[in-house]
């Protein structure tokens, strides 16, 4: 069955990026530990409302947008940042639908804990072997993308609590 993308799909899914775009450039000055919670919150929030493939194209278009704009200055990293951003996206709403009992906070749990990994580890170990890194951005994609990815996703749960069920376009 070919599944069909509606007028509403890419219009909320185009919202949901000009929202994220908003967070990063708006709030360029105040850094990640405001941005990239809000970030994830789009994310997370994009993928509830919308469907995973909405959350994978802002996850897919937010880092290259940063990039293109100056936000994010270091280019090597952008591919594995997107790859982050869909892991997150992908794992949270295969777990949440699959999880009777706390499937959005598991989700989000075990979503926050791959993207952390796969970007630590990137960053240290796949990165280093085509570019010199410096160490503000290994210390940057460590500890602090976990508490990003945490933050902005249980802002998603409780925001997504007090959605009414008219803003979900899937089931």
């Amino acid at each position: 069955m070919e599944k069909k993308y509606t007028t509403k799909f890419i219009t909320r899914t185009a919202i949901l990026l000009a929202l994220a775009l908003i967070f990063q450039i708006g709030l360029k000055g105040v850094g990640q530990p405001l941005v990239g919670p809000l970030v994830n919150f789009v994310l997370i929030i994009s993928a509830c409302t919308v469907g995973t493939l909405s959350g994978v194209i802002i996850g897919t278009l937010t880092p290259i947008i940063a990039f293109v704009l100056g936000i994010m200055g270091f280019f090597p990293v952008v591919p594995f940042i997107i790859v982050g951003n869909i892991l997150y996206v992908v794992l949270y709403n295969s777990i949440s639908k699959k999880a009777r009992r706390g499937g959005d906070v598991l989700g989000i749990v075990l979503a926050s804990l791959i993207k952390y990994v796969f970007l630590s580890l990137s960053v240290r170990y796949v990165v280093v072997l085509f570019a010199i890194v410096p160490p503000k951005m290994i210390a940057v994609f460590s500890i602090p993308q976990l508490y990003n990815a945490l933050i902005g996703g249980v802002l998603a749960i409780i925001v997504k609590a007090f959605l009414p069920k008219s803003m979900f376009l899937r089931s």
